[in-house]
């Protein structure tokens, strides 16, 4: 975010009307536009914050159809034909950001490089072989690699897929909207969609007074804000962790991934002071653990492997993870036929994500697209994923009923920077207090569902527990859906 210019389109000023209306403006939204201004239609894009400001901007930038050890998996849990539309849609989605970039010659720091996913103890090595195994069948690039010369580590065994790609996300998708822009369509920011109403047409409410009325719309908000669909139950949302790295002496330059039960993600980043390394991983529910502790186990893991001289950023990284680790890509509903959307990408949204658009587009253009049918969101096959589901799901009751109970501090007196749920009769308040020393105070209860915000206070944020919105800490304004809604104030209670 610091080394992409900052972008400045209007908010939305008047009621529009248009052909297709897209919310949000991340990797999926963006390239749905773009195509769809490509081929005539009139597109209008809200974006409630910036473009890319969400999670496309705190990407690790890879691009990639190599997603850890996920066609063996994908084949015993659904079927050679789901795992190559799974592999074939990535390897399109890498294909399309190529070429958009060559055509359009966007600025982005586009890098060809191999995709790794290692193991560093001989248990794995069987998993890794399996791995190959099960891509090859599929028709995809993959080869076995015994050790990593370039990693200061004990690598038993790797999948290696050449010819994949890193790049800067944040310059890419203000690329690809200039091009958008270009091609005719609307793009709206600090305009938060809030209500879709309708079908044929549809009116899209937001929180600017004037809305927008057309006869399609595509939600692309990472997890829809809708709760047609019931997404939030069929998901769960998990934060990660980054640390751009200063080493003493050469960056591994391959894009790497670990196999550890918390995997760690590396890759080198090209800057003006010169090549630096991206370390990620030590992921959890969203709402849950300490991040702080996070950053010091990512930061103590990094320093174990890697001659580190100094820690130059840090950030999260927020996403959806299906609970059958298959997207849901089309109708939100299965009677809303002109209502799309696209989530559950896991970790891997941008060349899925891209691809996911191209769905999208060939569905709202009323075309047939032979991937389509393995990601209809309509599935409901629970024995796919059904430990996943029950699991997320019973915390997430746990939390909606227990958090009213337990957290419920007593003291009221809060240290500057310091955030917590303090009780206040029967309610509870979000109480934090800035470093000035100003109080703020929120009603605790997550305006999506109702589960008790807990603070965040590396990001001094209020962060649900159970489907991961987030909000300010200082104004309760939302961060991250499904909320759409702010924290609603309330008066603070005495000291």
């Amino acid at each position: 975010m610091e080394t992409a210019p900052k972008t400045d389109f209007p908010s939305l000023e008047r009621d529009v009307e248009c052909d297709v209306a897209v919310i949000g403006a991340g990797i999926v939204g963006l390239t749905a536009a773009l195509r769809l201004s490509q081929e005539g239609v009139r597109v209008v894009i809200l974006e409630a914050g910036r473009i890319g400001a969400g999670t496309t901007g705190s990407t690790t930038g890879k691009v990639t159809s190599l997603h850890g050890l996920t066609y063996a998996r994908l084949v015993n849990d659904f079927d050679e034909e789901t795992a190559r539309a799974y592999g074939e849609a990535n390897e399109a989605g890498l294909a399309a950001i190529a070429e958009l970039v060559a055509v359009h010659e966007i600025d982005c720091d586009f890098r060809r490089k191999p995709n790794f996913t290692y193991t560093e103890s001989e248990d794995g090595y069987e998993s890794v072989e399996r791995e190959v195994e099960s891509a090859l069948k599929l028709g995809l690039p993959a080869t076995l690699v015994e050790g990593a010369d370039e990693l200061p580590l004990g690598v038993s065994a790797a999948v290696r897929f050449d010819d994949q790609v890193e790049f800067h996300a944040l310059r890419y998708l203000q690329g690809l909207a200039g091009v958008a822009a270009d091609e005719g369509c609307a793009i709206h920011e600090r305009t938060r969609a809030v209500a879709v109403g309708g079908g044929g047409p549809h009116s899209v409410e937001t929180d600017q007074g004037p809305g927008v009325i057309a006869d399609w719309v595509i939600i692309a908000t990472h997890l829809p804000f809708l709760d047609r669909g019931l997404f939030f139950a069929r998901t769960h949302p998990e934060r990660s962790y980054v640390l751009l790295l200063r080493l003493r002496g050469a960056v591994p330059q391959g894009m790497y991934l670990s196999d550890e039960r918390k995997a760690h993600s590396l890759r080198s980043v090209p800057t003006a002071a010169g090549e630096r390394l991206l370390v990620g991983g030590e992921a959890h529910k969203a709402g849950h653990g300490d991040p702080g502790e996070r950053y010091r186990e990512l930061e103590r893991w990094a320093r174990e492997r890697f001659d580190v001289e100094a820690v130059e950023y840090r950030w999260a990284t927020h996403d959806h993870l299906p609970h059958d680790g298959l997207p849901f890509v089309g109708r939100v509903w299965p009677l809303s036929a002109s209502l799309l959307t696209a989530t559950g990408l896991r970790k891997w949204g941008l060349a899925m994500g891209t691809a996911a658009a191209g769905i999208l587009v060939d569905l709202a253009r009323e075309r047939e697209n032979a991937w389509a049918p393995h990601f209809d969101p309509a599935r409901l096959d629970l024995r796919r994923g059904l430990r996943s589901f029950v699991t997320q799901n019973a915390d997430d009751v746990l939390r909606l009923l227990g958090d009213r109970l337990t957290k419920r501090r007593q003291r009221r007196d809060l240290a500057r920077g310091e955030g917590a749920v303090v009780s206040f009769g029967l309610k509870q308040r979000a109480l934090y207090r800035d470093e000035a020393g100003r109080l703020s105070s929120h009603s605790a209860r997550c305006t999506h569902l109702g589960c008790i915000v807990g603070f965040n206070a590396s990001e001094r944020t209020w962060d649900c527990p159970c489907h991961g919105s987030r909000f300010d800490a200082v104004d309760g304004s939302v961060i991250e859906g499904p909320a759409v809604r702010p924290l609603a104030k309330a008066a603070a209670p005495d000291p």
